[in-house]
């Protein structure tokens, strides 16, 4: 996902709110692209990011009831967000294990 075609150019133009996790690899890579490329999108057309959505900088209730397209490109904030979730919890829990990253 986010490198390639993800849905119809017409699905994405009719969107409420288009969400991602790094609004101008976005514009560089994926399905908004070509929409990019010919100006059909830009950057004022994104609603927010995934991070806005994660630190309540956007209301998640604001989108209902609306079509909105959510492009993933990929950056690794998003795999760092959810393994710090899992430690978390796992330190919650006491469960799992040490690892020396030295030996």
């Amino acid at each position: 996902m986010g490198s390639g075609p993800e849905a119809e150019d017409d699905l994405i133009l009719k969107a409420d709110h288009i969400l991602t996790d790094h609004v101008d690899q976005a514009l560089h890579r994926g399905a908004l692209h070509p929409l990019n490329e010919s100006g059909k999108i830009t950057a004022k057309d994104i609603t927010a990011t995934i991070g806005d959505l994660a630190t309540g900088q956007l209301d998640p209730h604001s989108l209902a009831d609306q079509l909105t397209f959510i492009t993933v490109i990929g950056t690794g904030a998003m795999d760092i967000a959810v393994a710090k979730q899992a430690y978390d919890k796992a330190i919650e829990q006491q469960i799992g294990q040490t690892f020396d990253f030295k030996a």
